[in-house]
């Protein structure tokens, strides 16, 4: 599905997250244009903030309701800035197989940007590498493109709609159960 990110334009992707894994995979498979938005935390540890700059990344933090605006508004300029990012709009990922919910943020940005959204299907690394595993296993993953969604308008209810015409997209195709819906 690759074609699915040919759009001439910024696209943001959001992706199921299964593992830490998935951030590699991800880097590997997509074309160099693409940055991450990562959790603020990261950027704390010398290692993981060198290559994530490199990559691009923008930082926000998660779990302040005060910051949410401003982090929002981050992650909108550099799209209108002519960035596409990868985002895990779920925030974080369980041992065990589900699809969480979605946060909005994503679905904001998009919708305020005018940008599609592009649905990324991750399967197989978190039998690969578990959440609070430290060694990996063989195995074998895919990733699926869909084809892109676009926002239909701006505010909050346009993005509710794409956030959840974008989670349908990978719930149908992920195999693993909704927790959260």
């Amino acid at each position: 599905g690759l074609e699915n990110l040919e759009t001439g334009s910024p696209v943001i992707v959001a992706s199921n997250h299964q593992s830490y894994l998935d951030a590699i995979v991800l880097t590997a498979l997509l074309p160099p244009r693409f940055g991450y938005v990562v959790k603020s935390e990261l950027e704390r540890n010398f290692v993981p903030r060198v290559f994530l700059r490199a990559l691009g990344a923008v930082f926000v933090e998660r779990f302040d309701p005060a910051q949410g605006t401003g982090e929002t508004r981050k992650v909108l300029d550099a799209v209108r800035a002519g960035e596409s990012l990868v985002i895990f709009p779920e925030g974080t990922f369980r041992r065990g197989p589900s699809l969480l919910p979605f946060r909005l943020g994503t679905f904001m940005v998009a919708a305020e940007a005018g940008v599609p959204v592009v649905p990324i299907i991750i399967r197989g690394t978190r039998s690969m590498l578990r959440g609070n595993d430290f060694f990996p296993r063989r195995g074998t993953a895919s990733v699926e493109a869909a084809p892109p969604v676009q926002p239909q308008g701006t505010g909050w209810s346009a993005a509710v709609e794409l956030r959840d015409a974008v989670r349908q997209a990978i719930l149908e195709r992920c195999g693993e159960p909704d927790f959260g819906g």
